[in-house]
This record gives C-alpha cells, sequence and structure tokens, in this order.
C-alpha cells in the first residue's frame, strides 16, 4: 500500500492523475466509483507519500499480523471509501490528500479491538485527536475525510472482532456491507 501510494504521488507530479483520482462533493466526480475507492491511496505530494508511507508500516507492523495481509488491505481501502464518503457528504468539493484516511482508519480499528481487549488506548485516542485538531486549525478539509475515515475503521474494528472466530466468508460479508452503506450514502449525494 506504501509503495502504491508513492508511485501515484510520483505519477501525480508528471501527469494530470489528480483530475482523474480526486474525490469530493463535485459534480464531475459523480458516478465515477473508482475515485472513492482510490482515495485512500492519493497525497497532494512525494512528501506527504513518504510520510503516509512510513506511518502505514508503523501501523501495520501492529495490525497486519493481527487480521492478515489481504484484510489489512481492504480495511485501508475501505477506511479511504469512509474518508471519500465524508467529504462527499459534506460537500467538499476536491481533495486528493486521501492517505491520511487509511491510516486514521487503522488506529481507529486497531484502537476499538485494543479496547476490548482492556488495553490502554488513550495514547491512540490522544493522537487521532490531535491529527484532527492539527488539520482542522490549518484549515484543511481533510479532517472531515479523517473523522469518516476513523468512522469506518471503528465500525470494522468491532465487526472483525464479532466475526474473527468465524469464517473467511463473514470477514469479507461484513467489509462488503460497510463497502455498500458508504457507495449507498455516495449514490445518494450523486443523485441530489
Amino acid at each position: 500500500m506504501a509503495v502504491a501510494t508513492l508511485l501515484i504521488a510520483i505519477a501525480a507530479q508528471l501527469a494530470p492523475l489528480t483530475s482523474l483520482l480526486a474525490s469530493g462533493a463535485a459534480e464531475v466526480f459523480d458516478f465515477q466509483v473508482w475515485r472513492p475507492l482510490v482515495f485512500s491511496l492519493t497525497t497532494s505530494s512525494i512528501i506527504s507519500a513518504v510520510l503516509s508511507g512510513l506511518f502505514l508500516v508503523l501501523i501495520g507492523h501492529q495490525t497486519e499480523p493481527m487480521i492478515g495481509s489481504v484484510q489489512f488491505a481492504v480495511l485501508y481501502l475501505l477506511c479511504g471509501v469512509g474518508g471519500s464518503t465524508a467529504i462527499s457528504l459534506a460537500g467538499v468539493p476536491y481533495s486528493f490528500e486521501g492517505s491520511m484516511c487509511g491510516l486514521f482508519g487503522l488506529m481507529a480499528a486497531a484502537t476499538v479491538v485494543k479496547y476490548v481487549q482492556k488495553q490502554d488506548i488513550r495514547a491512540d485516542i490522544v493522537l487521532l485527536t490531535m491529527f484532527i485538531i492539527w488539520a482542522i486549525v490549518v484549515g484543511s478539509n481533510t479532517w472531515i475525510a479523517d473523522i469518516g475515515a476513523v468512522v469506518v475503521g471503528a465500525v470494522s474494528g468491532w465487526a472483525w472482532l464479532q466475526t474473527r472466530w468465524s469464517s473467511y466468508r463473514r470477514q469479507l460479508a461484513a467489509s462488503l456491507a460497510i463497502l455498500a452503506v458508504c457507495l449507498v450514502a455516495l449514490v445518494v449525494t450523486w443523485v441530489m
């Protein structure tokens, strides 16, 4: 995921990739389903991509062994869909900074799991809150996407806890249900 994010950031500097992968509430983005699906792979600069990749490796070191590589990648992308849905619902016209959504969603999912396991989650909550407050203070609209990703991540963490002893099909069904809710919300914004 980190390499894909970096490659997209490099390609966006060389080609008009931002116009193809940005997400938001602009009418030209309506019914372009690939935008929310790849939103967590987008960054505004190469430096942002490198930092996101570093955070992804650090967060992934803890989370990926718990849920597996495929489910880790699916959760990362799913949290990007949650972020894209949030900015579309809030009316933010354009954003190309979705990689933090995947990271915050992963952190939220891990926090829910740690909470159920009765581990200390205060540092996780403080870190998530600080990042979101920082985005608000600097005047960025990405905080809206970050909150959407945190909600999807937390729900995904809870769903994983409910299905972890069940079959892989139940875990896949939970992810597809969350994706369906996000896509239905997006379709509502596209139709209105």
